[in-house]
């Protein structure tokens, strides 16, 4: 059938998105990208959605939680956007990842 032979072929964004976060470049451009959103629109969610699926590039939710020592269930929250974090918080979870954050 056509249809199965183009779900071969083409990749799903979610699926495009989880090959193209395993570069550490790319990684650090689509968070940029995400914070200046966050910064200029306020748009948190897209900026904690982003950081969810860094993290899981990267770790399984509960690897990431033992590093940061923030609960799963904070984390998932966090990536909802039903819990905003402090910015210690927001710290904790970029310095992890390797990252700083510095006015520019």
């Amino acid at each position: 059938m056509i249809t199965d032979k183009i779900k071969k072929e083409f990749k799903t964004h979610d699926e495009h998105m989880q090959e193209v976060l395993q570069d550490m470049e790319y990684q650090k451009m689509y968070l940029n990208v995400s914070i200046q959103d966050f910064i200029n629109e306020g748009n948190y969610e897209l900026f904690f959605a982003s950081l969810e699926k860094v993290v899981k590039a990267r770790y399984s939710i509960s690897e990431f939680s033992r590093k940061t020592g923030i609960t799963r269930k904070a984390l998932y929250e966090i990536f909802k956007g039903e819990r905003i974090p402090r910015f210690d918080t927001i710290g904790k979870l970029l310095k992890e990842l390797g990252y700083t954050l510095e006015v520019a």
